[in-house]
């Protein structure tokens, strides 16, 4: 791979961790997982990972597969029937779907264990290292996008603080975790990591307000729940324009975050 980011690159490496069995779990996970996602988590653990560390190292690949891995299973989850009960994933059927969905529960906890096992041939000796191990799984779990599901199926969005809660935990957390794991990677201090945090973090919610927009037609809690769309849009742009200040404050290329920030504000699905 060495310093080429790309989809093609990227699943290369989420090839070279997967399991080789072929039983219909296995498929079933393949199947999502190789569905035609953009892999913009794991591009932006690499990019962040190279404009910090001046390339791609070996920790940095294998957290970005354990990322996608994690992403992955949370979406075959999402579209099952207890949850948001969705028929097709990418304009293709959704795990349940295609393989039944004890198959798909048992894919997304493989996929799951599979990040557990992948970040664990990582150079564990390494803090940064380490503490990026450590995040990617609190971003995930209870304390993140976990929380996040949470709070969407449970509990109602009355205010923007409430929109605001959600965004940032069921979307955001694994920007976070993407953005964050590739600063400590490339070896960024603490305070350079508190700033990518916060950049994360605001793109992770600028994310789910442009997803809110482009679902306007779904009967489900979003941020037009509680601000109009012109609102919206301002509320996006304002996000962007401070993404792009925080940006201004590190020693390094970011300019792969301003472009997905600008991106993001256009973009139709």
């Amino acid at each position: 791979m060495k310093n080429n980011v790309s989809v093609e690159a990227i699943e290369e490496i989420l090839r070279d961790y997967f399991p080789k069995t072929c039983d219909k779990v296995t498929q079933a996970m393949e199947y999502s997982l190789f569905s035609g996602g953009k892999r913009i988590r794991p591009m932006l653990l690499l990019e962040t990972a190279k404009a910090v560390g001046g390339r791609i190292n070996e920790g940095a690949k294998i957290m970005a597969a354990a990322l996608e891995y994690v992403h992955t299973y949370s979406l075959i989850h999402d579209d099952l029937p207890c949850m948001d009960n969705d028929d097709l994933r990418r304009g293709k059927r959704s795990c349940h779907m295609q393989y039944g969905e004890a198959s798909a529960v048992l894919a997304g906890d493989a996929l799951l264990n599979l990040a557990a096992e992948t970040v664990l041939e990582g150079p564990l000796a390494n803090k940064k290292y380490l503490a990026a191990c450590k995040y990617l799984f609190n971003m995930s779990g209870i304390n993140g996008m976990v929380h996040g599901q949470s709070l969407d199926l449970f509990t109602e969005t009355k205010t923007v603080d409430d929109a605001n809660a959600v965004a940032l935990h069921k979307t955001g957390d694994l920007i976070r975790a993407s953005i964050v794991c590739g600063a400590l990677c490339g070896g960024a201090s603490d305070e350079e990591v508190k700033i990518f945090d916060e950049i994360a973090s605001k793109l992770g919610v600028c994310y789910q307000v442009i997803d809110d927009m482009l679902d306007s037609e779904k009967c489900e809690k979003s941020f037009l729940d509680v601000m109009s769309e012109r609102a919206l849009k301002e509320y996006a742009s304002k996000l962007t324009y401070e993404i792009k200040e925080l940006t201004a404050r590190l020693p390094y290329d970011t300019s792969y975050l301003e472009e997905i920030a600008d991106k993001n504000l256009v973009r139709n699905k």
